[in-house]
């Protein structure tokens, strides 16, 4: 598995699919992981309470992976969204919950 601050192209989301130990201290691709707290989720709609104060709102996709495999994501809970950014939009391809 590639080090959690490796730099990837914007067309080239990471493999992660675990929570990487770099996130607890903030150390990510800001380009291809977003980090927060759930503050909402139904189905292809998940709003994350961001670090910052702010909050983001991401829309899933057919084919969006949850992992770990089986779980929903839960308001309170740790959240990386690991995806890419297109025409200002977060499009993510995984959702990876910390247990």
């Amino acid at each position: 598995m590639p080090a959690a601050a490796q730099t990837y192209g914007p067309d080239v989301v990471p493999p992660y699919t675990t929570w990487q130990a770099g996130w607890n201290s903030g150390r990510f691709d800001r380009m291809h992981v977003i980090l927060g707290t759930v503050a909402g989720f139904t189905p292809y709609r998940l709003t994350v309470a961001l670090p910052n104060g702010g909050t983001q709102m991401v829309d899933l996709k057919n084919g969006t992976d949850i992992y770990p495999t089986g779980a929903t994501p839960s308001e309170g809970e740790r959240v990386a969204l690991v995806g890419y950014y297109s025409k200002g939009t977060f499009i993510a391809n995984r959702v990876i919950l910390h247990g």
